[in-house]
């Protein structure tokens, strides 16, 4: 709230997942909610090579999903998101075309803090082309808190409850990103050029992409970065 966020999305990953920790996990999302913050419980299933987000359900059902818990899950929640499709080579079979409302276009592990990938970019309009009302989305990814930052979403609501943020994530009513760009429900963007968000995209996915490399060359020897130095570079990434 400090930082004026009045909402997060928590999308718990499930592949060591039991029902338990499920029901832990949705419990304390409420019991940490209030008038001015909410936390909206949901789950990252594994599919295939994907990650599908699970936003505004409750109800676990398995630690993956195969094609029909898949769209069984999804009939349980408010909104089905492909997450960072990088990391399934932008593969989209006929189940996820069915089932998917929206497409994580920007994520900061991913992508960075700065822009969307236009590879994802153009991976939903290219979906669009089949289903105009597919949204676009992005995410944090947020693992450690120095992931906190852009994208922000930012949507109105007369009071903060689950529903009516729900609702209007649903309809596609909000815009995300950070102060020099911002991204609409159908992934077009104002504030900067084409070419701009070009290089941009580039630059960023070159620091993640050789950061990583860093590191597993460093885990190869036994070696770890100062977790200062890692702090710092994952909070400007």
């Amino acid at each position: 709230m400090g930082k004026g966020i009045s909402f997060c999305c928590l999308t718990e990953h499930t592949d060591f997942m039991t029902v338990q920790q499920a029901q832990m996990f949705v419990q304390e999302c409420k019991a940490l909610s209030g008038s001015q913050f909410v936390f909206i419980p949901g789950f990252e299933v594994p599919y295939k090579n994907a990650h599908i987000l699970l936003i505004g359900t409750e109800m676990f059902l398995g630690q993956k999903a195969d094609e029909a818990l898949l769209r069984s899950w999804s009939s349980k929640a408010v909104m089905t998101i492909l997450a960072h499709p990088v990391r399934n080579a932008f593969a989209v079979d006929a189940v996820m075309e069915e089932v998917i409302s929206g497409v994580e276009i920007w994520n900061q592990q991913y992508e960075g803090k700065r822009v969307p990938r236009r590879r994802s970019v153009g991976l939903l309009e290219r979906l669009q082309r089949k289903n105009p009302s597919l949204l676009a989305m992005g995410g944090l990814d947020f693992h450690r808190k120095e992931h906190f930052g852009s994208p922000v979403f930012t949507l109105e609501v007369t009071h903060v409850t689950q529903e009516a943020i729900l609702s209007m994530l649903q309809s596609g009513a909000y815009v995300f990103g950070n102060k020099k760009i911002a991204v609409s429900a159908v992934g077009l963007w104002k504030g900067i050029g084409s070419i701009g968000h070009t290089l941009i995209s580039l630059y960023s996915i070159a620091l993640i992409t050789c950061g990583k490399t860093v590191n597993s060359l460093l885990a190869k020897y036994g070696l770890k970065l100062p977790s200062a130095l890692k702090r710092f570079i994952r909070s400007r990434v």
